[in-house]
């Protein structure tokens, strides 16, 4: 005998199919009918009243089935949505996950996969319920996040490294509280790099953005043995359209007041999330290396963050792999971008292979190499200019309180 019962609510126009679908799931053990509507209307209505576990929605239905799972999704927290949809899938997929729904089934559908899903969805809400403790007083106080986003506008000069490297550090050596998010949706590596056991999809998180607090978001990101949290790319490539610059705006804004740190992997191209997530960045890192390029790339990215009107205040250039100039000189760079070099990463091949390898940071599995020597100093400096801003923010507060002020 099942130890559980999961209740399902059906919503379907068509009363024949409703009824085939009440056939099949009423011979599962573990599932019980609670109810069932051929309307959006009488469904809301019986919804709070039974209290299913699962509901499921045929596309077919009047009014918009998908208008109906994210009305679901926004007024029942722990109640999960399944559509039937008809082809094509892809974009039937693509629609149920931005109204919230849990999982699509193509019709005409086959019953052990419909029950599958039924099974998924129930134990996906289960494990999340405990998933998402309360946190002490002590976790919850307010605070403020530096975002920083690691970017570049040509491929394969290290970016991902600097910015794995760049948090560990952070998260490690002076134990903040730091967030690494994936951002290069099409072909991160972060979670290689890291050697992290990603278990949950992105795509998850956004089924529940509506709901979004410190909790949930911290339930998705991965622990790094460095303290370091990491919210990984998408598992295959085809999720990345699904995140848009809203979704990027949301979760940095809850990270904001729950981290010291987020840094943020950008792909080396301008697009919705990523320049979402420059705009609210307190600092863009550029980097780039000794060679015309990757400068010549640099320089076309520097004029469309103009166009963005993106304050060059924010920017920050890197030269990553210094001491293979190959001709081009650190002068040289700074004089074409008309911006100082901000930090320099020496060349360490060996340092950085073997780590990546390792699936360890190189900053951990060499410090004291070139390579680890150099993010170290990066780090400082990031670290060293929050410190002396926080530090200047409190001191005008404390003059503001001045004899001379109280007068005016």
């Amino acid at each position: 005998m099942s130890v559980y019962t999961i209740k399902v609510f059906l919503v379907n126009s068509d009363q024949e199919a409703a009824k085939s679908l009440i056939e099949v799931l009423s011979n599962v053990e573990d599932i019980e009918i609670v109810g069932d509507s051929r309307m959006s209307e009488s469904a809301l209505a019986m919804l709070p009243e039974l209290l299913p576990n699962v509901v499921i929605i045929d596309d077919d239905l009047p009014g918009g089935a998908y208008s109906l799972a994210e009305e679901i999704t926004q007024k029942f927290v722990n109640m999960a949505v399944i559509i039937l949809a008809n082809p094509p899938i892809d974009q039937a997929f693509r629609d149920a996950l931005q109204a919230g729904a849990r999982d699509v089934i193509g019709k005409p559908f086959n019953p052990p996969d419909l029950v599958d899903a039924i099974y998924g969805a129930y134990e996906y809400e289960k494990k999340r319920r405990v998933l998402l403790p309360s946190k002490t007083i002590e976790e919850a106080r307010k605070r403020k996040a530096k975002v920083i986003t690691v970017f570049s506008g040509k491929g394969g000069v290290g970016k991902t490294t600097i910015a794995v490297n760049l948090a560990a550090t952070l998260a490690k050596k002076y134990e903040a509280r730091t967030v690494l998010w994936d951002l290069d949706l099409h072909h991160g590596i972060v979670a290689v790099a890291t050697n992290i056991v990603q278990r949950r999809h992105i795509a998850d998180l956004l089924n529940e953005i509506q709901y979004l607090d410190a909790d949930l978001l911290e339930s998705y990101l991965e622990r790094h043995e460095s303290g370091l949290m990491v919210l990984p790319a998408p598992f295959t490539p085809e999720f990345a359209d699904f995140v848009s610059a809203e979704h990027v705006t949301k979760i940095l804004s809850v990270a904001r007041e729950n981290w010291d740190y987020v840094i943020i992997d950008c792909p080396s191209f301008f697009h919705e999330p990523a320049v979402a997530a420059m705009k609210q960045s307190d600092l863009i890192m550029l980097v780039g290396s000794l060679d015309m390029g990757t400068i010549k790339n640099l320089k076309a990215c520097l004029m469309i963050m103009d166009k963005l009107n993106f304050s060059r205040a924010r920017l920050r250039l890197v030269v990553n792999r210094v001491g293979r100039e190959f001709g081009v000189f650190l002068k040289d760079i700074e004089a074409t971008l008309k911006m100082p070099v901000f930090a320099t990463i020496p060349a360490d091949a060996n340092s950085v292979l073997t780590g990546l390898n390792q699936g360890v940071p190189p900053v951990f599995s060499h410090p004291n190499s070139d390579f680890g020597r150099g993010i170290q100093m990066l780090a400082e400096k990031v670290f060293d200019r929050v410190e002396i801003e926080e530090e200047q923010k409190k001191k005008k507060k404390v003059s503001g309180f001045g004899l001379f002020n109280f007068m005016k």
